[in-house]
């Protein structure tokens, strides 16, 4: 298995690892959900986040494909706090057949280097509540929490039919 930075042209099997995350997270809570039919938005949206010089993406490499995928983002913040420079962790995703391999703590370690060596003085990430896999795997790499997220809906979420065709 390889870990190595994603470039242009794992988007599309990116944006494949992408959807398979969301689509684990849908039972979670409808924060999760995203458009099916929105495919050439959500990979411009990716493209976007793929380019951004704050941000890298890591993917484990098998023979067949892409087994995983992690996005790190390093965020200067607040000079006057203790903790002032965030590497965040946001989507991760190892697909089940690849699980238990080490996968996963192989991308994070290699998150956690990039953003050391942007500056970042501590690390973040979220992990929906009912994830207890998540909560469990990230602990064993050193998480703690901190602070819940909360999260109130100002309306209903949009229906499969909402996006236009």
């Amino acid at each position: 298995m390889i870990i190595r930075p994603a470039t242009r042209s794992d988007l599309h099997a990116v944006y494949r690892l992408w959807c398979e995350l969301m689509d684990a997270h849908a039972p979670y809570h409808p924060v999760f959900g995203y458009h099916r039919r929105a495919e050439v938005e959500l990979k411009q949206v990716l493209l976007g986040r793929l380019r951004e010089p704050q941000t890298r993406f890591f993917v484990a490499e098998a023979p067949d494909g892409l087994a995983g995928l992690l996005i790190a983002l390093y965020q200067p913040g607040n000079p006057a706090l203790h903790y002032k420079r965030r590497g965040y962790i946001a989507e991760t995703m190892v697909r089940p057949p690849f699980r238990r391999l080490g996968i996963g703590r192989e991308l994070f370690l290699a998150a956690r280097e990039w953003l050391q060596q942007q500056g970042a003085d501590h690390l973040e990430l979220q992990v929906a509540v009912p994830n207890e896999g998540g909560q469990r795997f990230w602990a064993a790499m050193g998480f703690a929490p901190t602070t819940y997220h909360l999260m109130l809906p100002l309306q209903p979420p949009p229906g499969p039919h909402d996006w236009p065709e």
